[in-house]
């Protein structure tokens, strides 16, 4: 499934969602299009393995 990314530099791509984690991750965007509802990358989900980490710490 495509998803619309915001990069960090105020461009847009369309990308395969497997890929969106990693972006997420590295700070490579700072939105994202989901279901027709768009997200800030403060406002998103941090993806499972980050909050694996983020809690053991």
């Amino acid at each position: 499934m495509g998803v619309l990314v915001c990069y960090d530099d105020f461009t847009y791509d369309v990308i395969n969602d497997y890929f969106l984690d990693y972006l997420l991750s590295t700070g490579c965007i700072i939105g994202f299009d989901r279901s027709e509802h768009w997200m800030k990358k403060e406002e998103a989900p941090l993806p499972a393995t980050l909050q694996q980490r983020h809690t053991s710490a």
